[in-house]
C-alpha cells in the first residue's frame, strides 16, 4: 500500500498523535513509522554504527513515541521531538551496550543479575538477600504479564532475539512487537516499584 491510498495518509503528524492519545495506538504509530522510519534509522545507526543495535533502537524510539504521547504538545514542531526521542534511545542503547557487550540469553544468568542488581542504594545491606527478592518479585511479574505481553517479552529480552524475527515468529508487525514491549516494561515498574526504589537505576531490560 502506498501513501497515496494508506487510511492515514492525509492526517498531519498532530493528528496521528492525538490519535495515539485516543488509544488508536498501533494504526497510528504504524504511520508515523511509515513516514520517519528509515530517516530516523539513518540517524540512529550513524550514532550506533551497528545495523542490527540500530533496527531494534527504531523500533524502541516508536514505541516511546506511544509511551510519552502525553507529553508532545501539539502545534510544536513533531520531527523535533521524535528526533531527540531517537538520540537519547540511541544514547541509550550505547550505554546498554557498554554494560553488556555480549548477548545475553537469559536474565537468570549470573552475569545479568549482576547487572540487573548493580549498585544498591545502601551498600551496608544484605545484597544476596535484596538480589534473591529482587529475581523471586521478577520472575512473578512477568508470570503474572498478559500473555500477548509475556510472550514478546520473552522472546525479545530473555532470548535476546530482535523485534523484526520475534514479529516474524509471531506473525505480527514489527511496530506491534515493540509496542507490546513498552507495555509489559511498565507494568513491570508498576509491580517492582517497591523494589526499583532500593536501586540507584532501573535493571537493564527496562532502560
Amino acid at each position: 500500500m502506498d501513501a497515496t491510498t494508506h487510511p492515514l495518509a492525509l492526517h498531519t503528524d498532530d493528528d496521528l498523535m492525538q490519535l495515539v492519545e485516543a488509544g488508536d495506538a498501533e494504526g497510528a504509530v504504524a504511520e508515523l513509522q511509515r513516514r520517519y522510519g528509515k530517516r530516523i534509522h539513518n540517524f540512529v545507526r550513524g550514532l550506533l554504527r551497528d545495523d542490527h543495535l540500530a533496527q531494534d533502537a527504531v523500533q524502541e524510539v516508536f514505541a516511546k513515541v506511544f509511551l510519552k504521547s502525553h507529553l508532545y504538545a501539539s502545534g510544536t514542531n513533531f520531527r523535533a521531538w521524535l528526533f531527540e526521542i531517537a538520540r537519547n534511545q540511541a544514547l541509550s542503547t550505547l550505554r546498554s551496550r557498554r554494560r553488556s557487550p555480549r548477548p545475553v540469553s537469559s536474565l537468570n544468568q549470573l552475569e545479568q543479575e549482576n547487572d540487573l542488581l548493580e549498585s544498591v542504594a545502601d551498600p551496608s545491606e544484605n545484597r544476596g538477600l535484596e538480589e534473591q527478592e529482587f529475581m523471586e518479585a521478577f520472575a512473578t511479574a512477568v508470570a503474572d504479564l498478559p500473555d500477548h505481553y509475556r510472550e514478546v517479552f520473552e522472546i525479545c529480552v530473555r532470548q535476546g532475539k530482535p523485534y523484526d524475527a520475534a514479529a516474524k515468529q509471531l506473525g505480527i508487525p514489527t511496530g506491534t512487537v515493540a509496542i507490546r514491549i513498552m507495555r509489559g516494561r511498565k507494568r513491570l515498574f508498576q509491580a517492582l516499584s517497591r523494589h526499583l526504589d532500593r536501586l540507584r537505576r532501573p535493571p537493564a531490560c527496562f532502560q
